[in-house]
Order: C-alpha cells, then sequence, then structure tokens
C-alpha cells in the first residue's frame, strides 16, 4: 500500500433510522459496452482492489470494522439479553447491560463515528436510564429508548448526508456483456468522508462482479456529502465519518 497510513432528520420509525446511514441506488440505465467505461484509478488514488483510498489518507484508521459494538473496540460494553434481567441484578450491572441493549439499537448511529456518538451517548443518554425497571423482559424499554437515545443524539451530532445523487449528478453504466448474461446484485461499501464532505477512503464490504464493483467504487469517489458535525452551542465543527452505501444493479423492467 501506498502511504499506510447530517442531517439527522426527526425519528418517524425504525425503518426510516436505520435508511438514513445504508442509501440505496437502483441502477436501471440503458445498454452500455464494457469496453466503452473507463476503469482507471483516479488521480490522487490508490487500491489494493478492496481498499481505496486518497494518496494522503492514514489508512490505518480509515477502515475500521463497524460491523459491531464489539468490533469497534468501544468501551463501556457489556453482554446482554433482554430476556434476562431479574431482581438480584447489581443495579449498575444491570444499568450497564441495559445501555448495551440500546446502543446495539442504535448501531446504525455509532458507525458515522464509534467514539463520538458512544461520548455523546454516555454524557446524555444514560443518565435519562436512572429510574428504568430493570427486571423481567426488558425489550419494550428498550425500544423506548432508542427512540430517546435517536432523538437525544440528534441534538448533538448530525450525520452525513449525500448531496449529490448516483445516477443523476453522477452517471452509472451497466455493461451490455454483463446484463445480458443476467449479472445483477448489489455493491456493498463502507465510505470514509472528511471534514469537507469528500469520500477519501473506500472499503467494499460486499460485491457482485469485478467490473461492477470497479464500476460502482469509482461513482463513490464523485459523489460528495454533506459531513458530519458536532453541535457545541453556536459552534458545529464538522468531522470525519463514515457512511454504508449499497448500489444495486439490476436490469430495467420490461
Amino acid at each position: 500500500m501506498n502511504n499506510p497510513d447530517t442531517h439527522i432528520y426527526p425519528f418517524r420509525n425504525l425503518l426510516q433510522l436505520f435508511a438514513l446511514a445504508s442509501v440505496l441506488a437502483t441502477l436501471l440505465t440503458g445498454c452500455t459496452r464494457t469496453e466503452e467505461i473507463p476503469l482507471d484509478v483516479p488521480e490522487g488514488w490508490y487500491t489494493d482492489g478492496t481498499l481505496w483510498w486518497k494518496s494522503d489518507v492514514d489508512t490505518s484508521m480509515a477502515f475500521p470494522d463497524l460491523e459491531t459494538l464489539e468490533s469497534m473496540s468501544l468501551k463501556n460494553l457489556w453482554k446482554a439479553d433482554p430476556q434476562a434481567f431479574s431482581p438480584a441484578m447489581e443495579d449498575a450491572d444491570a444499568r450497564k447491560r441495559f445501555s448495551m441493549l440500546v446502543k446495539t439499537s442504535l448501531i446504525e448511529l455509532f458507525r458515522n463515528h464509534p467514539t463520538i456518538v458512544d461520548s455523546l451517548f454516555e454524557k446524555h443518554v444514560v443518565p435519562q436510564m436512572k429510574d428504568v425497571r430493570m427486571d423481567g423482559n426488558v425489550r419494550p424499554e428498550v425500544t423506548k429508548f432508542q427512540k430517546i437515545g435517536y432523538r437525544t443524539l440528534s441534538r448533538h451530532f448530525r450525520q452525513p448526508f449525500s448531496i449529490t445523487k448516483l445516477g443523476t449528478d453522477v452517471p452509472l453504466q451497466y455493461p451490455d456483456s454483463l446484463r445480458a448474461s443476467n449479472i445483477q446484485g448489489e455493491v456493498f461499501l463502507q465510505i470514509y468522508i472528511s471534514d469537507t464532505g469528500m469520500p477519501i477512503a473506500i472499503k467494499k464490504l460486499g460485491g457482485v462482479h469485478p467490473i461492477l464493483d470497479r464500476i460502482a467504487i469509482l461513482a463513490i469517489t464523485k459523489m460528495r456529502w454533506q459531513p458530519a458535525y458536532v453541535i457545541k452551542g453556536l459552534k458545529s465543527p464538522p468531522v470525519p465519518s463514515w457512511a454504508r452505501y449499497t448500489i444495486r444493479f439490476a436490469p430495467p423492467p420490461n
């Protein structure tokens, strides 16, 4: 490797919450020959096939594993079963485990910036849990605090969101030969976004075909985002963040 180194919208329901962090673009383009599509690595970018990064990016921190809270290496993590709480539990222990369940329900938000979101959660959400009843099945309380947590965090953190649209602002192409062979599916990407809204590192989490994967990644290098913000009084400094993006290649309906 060379040089190894949002808006939050009002909470409506769980599906809308998750949709903010993983935008789905369906490719329904006309025929294009593979040989006509430029597949060269853009100037200033480097790749090993799975990871893509700008030349000035510290790759030691650009590609974190954001699949689970545990893989994010956060502090204050406890194993918890929503149906295994009992009066015999120590109060402090029960609250830590309950907090873990709520964090897990907000994992899409944590993926935007694990350390910042976790710090804000501990500071602003955990204190609101002091009167939660910690016995029996706490799943209803987890659902309640998922909403409370989301609303609370939205007052302190803004998620990144794309300001360019795939297929419109950034053209996408679907090679004739692959389309005719019914090669279709999804390319799943994790994008590291700078504090100016530029994609500066891309990690392929899942692909469909080497050529389609590359077309999708090259399109992402041209996308632009409203960066994430931490709200501090009258100041809201932008911060680097991560976003997940799914691009679906599918032939147009008949």
